[in-house]
């Protein structure tokens, strides 16, 4: 099976406050820390629209994924952020949230993707994604970010294949879902 055409990266909606509002609850609305905020649950929602009509005039390279992976909570790193990120696009395009893999895992999440030959989804830890995009030969690989901007939960990292090649060109797109997001576009 060849690698797949697209591979696209987030991080996870919006977390709870270190100390106070805003507060983490789960899908039930009952607190928990290692969950959402409200903003990062309305997050999920958009991006689930985002990229079950993907593409779109405003997101022209991104597309509808048939595999959607997510990290996966451990005693150490709990977590389910990435998960409920995700869940409610999995759950409109019928497909279950692949989350064999944690944070530690990246070669085993790149060798997967890369012989899944699907177009894929990650929502990642962001302390790592820089490390995991690293692993796959990337053209442009300078242009990737050496952090994940601490303060963004609005962006997409996109790797596409060139064609006829196990070679990637990587991008970075504004979500521009919600308000406060930043657009890029609109300083140029």
């Amino acid at each position: 099976m060849s690698a797949p055409d697209l591979v696209m990266f987030i991080r996870h909606g919006e977390k709870p406050g270190d100390d106070g509002p805003p507060h983490g609850i789960n899908q039930q609305g009952e607190s928990d820390p290692h969950s959402l905020s409200v903003r990062g649950w309305t997050r999920a929602g958009a991006l689930a629209v985002l990229f079950a009509n993907a593409p779109s005039a405003i997101h022209p390279q991104v597309a509808v994924p048939e595999r959607v992976i997510a990290t996966k909570a451990t005693d150490s790193y709990k977590s389910k952020r990435e998960v409920h990120t995700v869940t409610p696009l999995a759950k409109r395009l019928g497909l279950s949230i692949d989350d064999s893999f944690d944070h530690s895992q990246s070669d085993a999440l790149v060798a997967s993707v890369l012989d899944g030959g699907q177009s894929a989804l990650i929502a990642w830890h962001h302390g790592s994604m820089p490390a995991v995009l690293g692993r796959f030969e990337v053209v442009n690989s300078g242009d990737i970010p050496k952090h994940w901007p601490e303060e963004r939960f609005d962006l997409i990292w996109l790797l596409a294949r060139i064609p006829d090649t196990q070679t990637y060109r990587f991008a970075s797109v504004d979500q521009v879902l919600l308000d406060g997001d930043q657009d890029s576009a609109e300083s140029r």
